[in-house]
């Protein structure tokens, strides 16, 4: 074999294909480059998809919430009273010495501006950007914890109240087969209340009504209501109205009191409850002004029934009723009614005196939730689709709207 001289194997190679060393500095920092937009592109898509992700959580939240709210208007004055004050089968009167939530009880009541949410910063930073928010209160009444009535009978004092044993309500319940007196007060409990102060409804053979608030729950056979105050009985004094013996042949049920409202729990009176609920997450943009829809339970003294407080949907930042009803009796039309016209002050009034609540045909609710994010340095005009979290953030809105009708009250001509 013929040897290849050295030095036209070093021509050979210089002539090989490369890159110089200018060329390969050009490429990595275009590769360097190129890496950075790439880098940027996919923090943006992170950030777009979990602002997207907070928006689809607060949204499935607010629906969520939203339906129970409607469930619950739908069901009002279920086994309760469309106006106790009006009601013509109430057999006794009431008066102001009457338990406060059993002398206003009605199926429906809304209350507008309130609680009082001007003092959190959140809803300041929004009056002055000129979008003013003064969330509703609603509350309902009915027979929410169970949907029998109970067969019944009363003692000759009037104030104790014997439920039936072997009946389809008391099966339902499932106290026939209940192990132990225990479960069987557990059940009972379930449905009268944990603690005393709920409001038992009573319904006589004549199908007249008596409310009054409860005492105790006892198991037993039969099982007992205890009253706080005793129904009255008939006498001359009390002409038609009031118990007459037994009354073998009545029934029982218990009436809730339902509140829904927006509230700022991590600065509430009931404080330390709610507290450390929001202690991890407060330093972030927004968290220590936020609110929730709240669902809670009254007592007949118009308190707050005990661990009764519910987050039914989070970050909601605004809450509005308005009714359809009749004004008058008769024949008229059912009139559109929002806070602030006259016809609203005929369905209810502040005091829960004097008003017809009873008249209301159906409720129009509306509820807003807000991202937990802010995603925007401005409010976008025309319309409620932005909050203001904190100076130039704004969190985007999802509002919910229906028409609930009232049932219940469908044929209330009184």
């Amino acid at each position: 074999m013929t040897r290849v001289p050295l030095l036209e194997r070093r021509r050979t190679l210089a002539r090989a294909p490369g890159f110089t060393l200018v060329e390969l500095m050009v490429a990595l920092s275009g590769g360097l480059f190129l890496s950075i937009v790439v880098f940027a592109l996919a923090r943006d898509a992170s950030r777009f998809y979990q602002r997207e992700g907070r928006i689809a959580s607060a949204t499935l939240a607010g629906m969520i919430g939203f339906e129970r709210l409607k469930a619950d208007i739908a069901r009002a004055g279920y086994l309760g009273t469309p106006n106790i004050q009006l009601d013509p089968a109430r057999a006794v009167n009431v008066s102001a010495s009457t338990p406060e939530a059993i002398f206003t009880l009605a199926a429906v009541r809304v209350t507008t501006d309130i609680p009082d949410l001007s003092a959190n910063d959140a809803f300041k930073l929004n009056l002055a950007a000129g979008q003013p928010l003064t969330p509703d209160q609603i509350v309902l009444s009915g027979s929410y914890s169970a949907t029998d009535e109970f067969p019944a009978v009363v003692d000759p004092s009037g104030q104790t109240i014997y439920l039936q044993m072997n009946t389809p309500s008391m099966a339902r319940l499932g106290y026939l087969s209940a192990a132990s007196p225990a479960a069987q007060l557990a059940l009972l409990k379930n449905v009268f209340g944990v603690s005393p102060g709920l409001i038992l409804r009573f319904k006589d053979q004549a199908g007249k009504l008596y409310f009054g608030e409860i005492s105790s729950v006892n198991a037993g056979a039969p099982p007992a209501i205890a009253l706080v105050a005793p129904f009255p009985q008939r006498t001359s004094a009390t002409g038609v109205n009031g118990l007459r013996g037994f009354e073998d042949g009545s029934s029982a049920n218990v009436v809730n009191i339902v509140r829904y409202r927006v509230m700022d729990l991590q600065n509430d009176a009931q404080g330390p409850t709610w507290k450390a609920l929001f202690d991890a997450s407060k330093g972030a943009p927004g968290e220590d002004t936020r609110t929730e829809l709240v669902r809670d339970q009254l007592d007949a003294d118009g308190k707050l029934v005990a661990n009764s407080t519910e987050i039914v949907a989070e970050y909601a930042v605004d809450l509005q009723f308005s009714v359809f009803g009749q004004p008058a009796m008769g024949i008229p039309a059912v009139v559109f009614s929002a806070p602030g016209d006259a016809n609203f002050g005929t369905f209810f009034k502040a005091n829960g005196v004097g008003d017809f609540p009873e008249r209301v045909r159906s409720v129009r609710a509306r509820l807003s939730v807000r991202s937990r994010e802010a995603d925007r340095t401005t409010a976008i005009p025309g319309g409620f689709y932005r909050f203001q979290i904190a100076a130039s953030q704004w969190a985007r809105v999802r509002t919910f709207q229906a028409d609930v009708a009232l049932p219940n009250q469908a044929s209330v001509q009184w």
